[in-house]
Order: C-alpha cells, then structure tokens, then sequence
C-alpha cells in the first residue's frame, strides 16, 4: 500500500537526518580538535518499484565521509616536537612502543616526549619514522608497508662528540707592522674523545718586506708537519695584499698537519688558509674547525621533508629520523578511528610513503598544528536545515497515519 511506504519514507527520512545531526554534532565538539577533519552526511534514494506504474515510495539511506582533502589552518606552537602536513598525507602511529604495533594514520601532529622519551600524541600513540644511518642518510627501506618504521624517541640522547679534521684560518695581518712583530692566536680543537686542545698559531712578520711567517705549536705529545710556513704577499697590482708566488700570481699557503699519538692509531688535522690578508689595519683572526665536544639534547628541529634533527648544547646538530608522509590513492577509502586517526580500507588503494615534498605527499610543517577544517557558522546553518527536514518528515509519518486511519473509517 503506497500510504505505508510513504509512512516508511518518512522514517528513512527521519533517521537520515538523526545521522546528520550526529554528524553536526561531532564537527561542532571537535571544532578545536587538532587535525579534525569535517564529517558529512550524503543521502540518496531508495527505489522499491522502479518503472512501474504504481509509485511506491522507498525513501533515503545516508551515508558518512570525512573531508580528508580539505587543509585546516596551520598555527605555530611552542613546542618542537609539534608537525602539521601542509598538503596531502598523514603521519603514521603506532599503538606501542615495541613489539608488533598497530598502525594507524592521523593528521594530528601534537606529540610531546613520555617519561622514556617516545614522542606520543594526545591518544597515547607513537609516533613512528625511519630510523636514520649514523652520517644522516636513509638506509634501504621499504616505502610501501610499515615494516621498516619504528617509534621516534628523543630522551636521553647524548652525542660522543667528533674529533677535528679540518681547520682553516682566515684574518688579516696588520701591513704596517715592522719585522719581528709577532701575533698569536690559540684556536682549540678537539681529539678523538671529544676533550679539548689548544694550538697556538704565531705569525712574524720577517725582516722582508711583505712576508710572513707562521709557526704552530701543538699540545704536548703531538707532531705538526710543514710548520713554519713563509707567506708572502702583493703590494701592489690587483692582487695587493694577497698572497703571491714569486712571479706575482695569487695563490694559496701551503697546508701544514698536526698528529696525534699513536693511541693505537694516530690522527691528523689539516691546518689551511681560506681566506688571508695583509692590509693596513688591525689583526682580525678567525679560525673554524669541524669537531664537537659530548653534549647533551637541547632542542629538536623537523624541517618541511619530516627529517628530524637534534640539536645539542654543544652546538652539534645531527639527523635522527625521517619522518614519512603516508599517503593512499583514495583517502575517503579509511577507515575512522579513535583517537582522530584512521587505518586503511578496502577501498583506499596501495599505500605510499615519501618524504614530505616529494612523491605528491604534502610538506612538513615543523612547530605547528593544523586546525580542524570545521567551520562553525557552516556547522549551525546545517543544524537548521536538518532540524527542519527532521520536522517535515516526522510530518510525513503523521500525515500517513492519518490517511491509513480515515481509509479505515470507510468500513465503518
């Protein structure tokens, strides 16, 4: 009887617009829920008698989705360890820190250190990444599966320190000084055990006009080789006050070496000139050297491809882990979770994990949230619109009824 389907249209109706409410309401509470993505609530028909004469109503089904696409507003943060994805993509967390964790996908990036150092999320899960080879690189890992991942941990970090391989000097030498004026500059290093040396580096200027030259003296127990060095320099020309050979031509000072002890095997700094001077003027040394003493974690930096980077109070900075970006062919395909994440579904398609910037995946997004992408002004004007449909199909439902009823009274 065509008066009951529209009685039962009525109430398809009206539980499809229950369900869009529920939506409504989860978009307005989580309106400041960190990487919450807008749900929406798609209806459409139902057909109990297509082609036939006679109608028959088979009314609505609804169904949920989650505008994935849509960014939310980056806002930066005080906190280091917060990322946000400016783009498509998710981060990938684990629900524990060893064995075999499940692994989800969120847009939400707060993470903060646990009592072991893991970095967590306000739902208790892990943030996981590829771990890092010693000089930075990533090692052979696979970019379709989360076999290779593991949970970022940043507490009790302490680097051992890298010995000095390298120095260079740089300055200038006063041209008005006269033969027999020295300068001394004592520039530390550091050995193998990351404990600081001195080398003290003494230029004289020579009773030749324009020349110089430097003599260093290494810390007991070392050797240095090719010390001193002569230095002379142009006086006038195009290349006055730069060093010179013997026939005018600019060039750079022989390099000299310093070597440790054989403890068991020796090693050597090479000591050069980038950049010397001889110019009226005062003395103005510099030295830079690689080489970093032990030190202990001050801060972490993510930079935009999701590598993360720690720095030391030495001043030592150093690559620990690549942070991937997960990315899937058909985002509406996840599957909703607790905890604002999502595991994948039948229908999202082969998983894909890159650097951020790369692959299609979005950038990273260091010391910054996203925003929920909720709109509240859009939020309460669906909340009429539905109140009101609500109404008209509860309408419906009354409406059939009496009609079934007046059809009753005909017998009487």
């Amino acid at each position: 009887m065509s008066l009951y389907s529209a009685m039962r249209s009525g109430v398809s109706g009206m539980s499809a617009q229950s369900s869009r409410l529920a939506a409504i309401s989860d978009n307005i509470s989580n309106s400041q829920t960190v990487g919450y993505k807008r749900a929406t609530v798609d209806f459409s028909t139902l057909l109990t008698s297509p082609g036939s004469s006679t109608y028959s109503a088979g009314g609505v089904q609804s169904s949920t989705r989650y505008q994935l696409e849509q960014d939310g507003t980056p806002i930066g943060t005080s906190s280091a360890t917060d990322m946000a994805i400016s783009g498509n993509g998710f981060f990938v967390v684990g629900n524990n820190s060893s064995g075999s964790p499940q692994y989800s996908l969120t847009r939400a990036g707060s993470f903060l250190p646990d009592d072991s150092g893991y970095l967590r999320n306000t739902a208790g899960q892990y943030l996981e990444a590829w771990k890092l080879s010693p000089d930075g690189t990533l090692p052979n890992v696979s970019t379709t599966r989360f076999d290779d991942l593991v949970p970022v941990n940043v507490g009790n970090l302490l680097y051992g320190g890298s010995r000095t391989t390298q120095m260079e000097f740089s300055g200038n030498l006063p041209g008005q000084a006269a033969a027999g004026d020295t300068f001394t500059t004592t520039p530390g290093f550091y050995d193998g055990l990351g404990n600081a040396q001195d080398l003290n580096l003494t230029w004289t200027k020579t009773a030749t006009a324009n020349e110089w030259t430097l003599t260093a003296t290494a810390p007991t127990g070392y050797t240095v080789t090719g010390s001193p060095v002569t230095v002379t320099f142009a006086a006038t020309g195009p290349y006055a006050g730069m060093p010179v050979d013997g026939t005018g031509n600019p060039i750079t000072p022989a390099s000299f070496t310093v070597t440790s002890p054989a403890t068991p095997t020796a090693d050597t700094v090479t000591f050069g000139f980038g950049n010397v001077t001889q110019l009226n003027g005062d003395y103005v040394p510099q030295v830079i050297g690689d080489g970093a003493k032990v030190g202990r974690v001050s801060t972490v930096n993510i930079d935009e491809t999701g590598k993360l980077w720690v720095v030391y109070d030495n001043g030592a900075r150093q690559a620990l882990y690549q942070v991937p970006v997960a990315d899937v062919v058909n985002p509406g395909g996840l599957v909703a979770q607790n905890g604002n994440t999502f595991t994948l579904g039948m229908d999202a398609g082969p998983l894909s994990l890159s650097k951020g910037g790369s692959a299609g995946a979005g950038s990273v997004i260091g010391g910054a949230l996203e925003q929920s992408n909720v709109d509240i002004a859009t939020e309460l004007v669906s909340l009429i619109e539905t109140q009101r449909a609500y109404s008209s199909n509860a309408t419906i439902v009354r409406t059939a009824d009496e009609m079934v009823d007046e059809t009753n009274r005909l017998k009487r």
